[in-house]
């Protein structure tokens, strides 16, 4: 069994993933509070469900495309249709970024400035400094 603890602000929410269908459940709640210019932070162990998650997000959002983890990529990009103002889901994936400074090539402030943007950001420890101005809403999966 999985476990799910959503943070933002000082609020915290525990969820329970016990089957791999419980998965989309818990993708339907994220995306009904999901807006554009919201950022979030996956934290987890390798293979604890980071990018399981961010698959069934996708499926939630309607994106159609296979989901892949952005871990050589590091960013992956995904057209979303019939989410009112949430037009794009960007997937990046920290693991590999030693120094920040690699983050800035990806221009992600240029990317939510659009005000259409979600993005979903595995290893969000790798870029502390990155993501303190920017309020994320932290997922931590276990």
């Amino acid at each position: 069994m999985r476990q799910a603890i959503i943070t933002k602000g000082k609020t915290s929410k525990n969820f329970k993933i016990p089957t791999e269908k419980d998965w989309g459940d818990f993708a339907e709640h994220v995306v009904s509070e999901l807006k554009p210019g919201d950022i979030l932070a996956l934290s987890g162990s390798l293979g604890a469900g980071k990018t399981t998650f961010v698959q069934a997000l996708a499926g939630s959002l309607g994106i159609k495309k296979n989901i892949q983890s952005p871990t050589f990529a590091l960013v992956r990009s995904y057209p979303i249709s019939g989410h009112g103002k949430l037009t794009r889901l960007l997937h990046v994936d920290a693991y590999r970024i030693d120094d920040e400074r690699d983050l800035m090539a990806l221009d992600l402030d240029e990317e939510l400035a659009d005000n259409e943007t979600a993005l979903v950001l595995e290893w969000p420890e790798n870029i502390k400094g990155w993501l303190q101005s920017h309020n994320p809403i932290k997922i931590k999966i276990s």
